[in-house]
């Protein structure tokens, strides 16, 4: 049964250092919840009160209707998968699925039933007999999944679960989690600095910063609709404008919100047109050909500092060159105003 999680007013100091300072958060029942932010921002030490490794100084963690205010980690109904897993290597990989139902005391007969469950559930059910230590990273990533999930705890915890595999096999394993999560419908937190990974696996996405939760939305909306401008800069790549009077001058655009500070456009939302008839003229500092997209850096009237712009390759006439004039829009849709934090 899928259960909520609430964190009310957390504040933790580890040796003499404020590490959380007034972390609110609402997990829904069932939900893939993602703490995304730099190092040092709380993000670990969050999930370490949760998993009840860490001791708070005030404040409130609630899992469904019962408090974890003190309660030990063995008492917790959670699984954890760390961010080695931390198999143990000699022992099979059925031995290391089953090791959280021997430390419940679960009947012989239904921890083998639990055991080839589990391992179904992670798409290797023949891989019980060998040994943990000849499976691939990817396969010992699944295997410690599976022993977090044996027991069906109330909540599934991730410490950087992909950190250690490659590009490409990360890149599956966002699915793959994705799927086991849907499928069990386990609340799960996960930890990431990966912007990438959290905004494809997550239902909603915590941006820390400093140990505080600087904004809490699904993975569009923080990336579309940044609240600050650390949201907005940590989450891939923006062009912040200033904001005077309710507009963006450079592009005589309106802007919701403030009337003075700083908005944000998207690189992907500025669209290349013709110099000589264009609004807004900028000059071509520098060309970067990535594969699916051209990332361009421009100067342009109005603007004190460089502009991004990204662009399909097919989707122009010619590729630009450093040094030529180019002309710019907005592709449109509103823009607001930054909070100051």
């Amino acid at each position: 049964m899928s259960v909520s999680v609430s964190i009310t007013a957390l504040i933790v100091h580890l040796s003499g250092t404020r590490i959380l300072d007034q972390v609110d958060l609402i997990v829904p029942a069932g939900s893939f919840v993602t703490l995304l932010g730099p190092s040092g921002s709380g993000k670990t030490t969050t999930l370490n009160v949760l998993a009840g490794f860490a001791e708070t100084t005030s404040g409130h963690v609630m899992l469904g209707d019962r408090p974890l205010d003190g309660l030990p980690a063995s008492k917790r109904d959670i699984g954890f998968v760390f961010q080695n897993y931390a198999l143990f290597p000699h022992l099979t990989v059925a031995q290391n699925v089953e090791f959280p139902l021997l430390a419940r005391k679960i009947p012989k007969e239904r921890r083998r039933e639990l055991v080839a469950g589990a391992l179904e559930l992670v798409h290797l059910p023949e891989t019980g007999p060998r040994p943990v230590r000849s499976l691939s990273g990817g396969q010992q990533q699944r295997i410690a999944l599976a022993r977090a999930l044996v027991f069906s705890p109330s909540l599934l915890l991730l410490d950087e679960p992909l950190a250690a595999l490659d590009k490409q096999l990360r890149e599956a394993m966002q699915i793959e989690l994705k799927r086991i999560q849907r499928e069990t419908g386990t609340t799960t937190i996960a930890v990431t600095h990966d912007q990438a990974e959290a905004l494809s696996m997550s239902d909603l996405v915590a941006i820390m910063n400093g140990g505080r939760i600087e904004q809490v939305g699904s993975p569009e909306e923080v990336y579309r609709r940044p609240a600050t401008r650390f949201v907005a800069e940590f989450l891939g790549e923006a062009n912040l404008l200033e904001v005077r009077s309710g507009r963006v001058e450079a592009f005589g655009l309106p802007v919701q919100g403030a009337a003075e500070g700083t908005t944000i456009i998207r690189p992907e939302d500025l669209v290349l047109t013709d110099a000589a008839t264009a609004t807004v003229k900028a000059t071509v500092t520098g060309v970067v050909y990535q594969g699916s997209r051209l990332r361009l850096s421009a100067t342009a009237d109005g603007c004190t500092r460089p502009l991004v712009v990204t662009a399909v390759p097919g989707e122009l006439p010619e590729t630009p060159a450093a040094g030529d004039q180019i002309g710019l829009r907005h592709r449109g849709g509103e823009l607001r105003t930054l909070q100051a934090v």
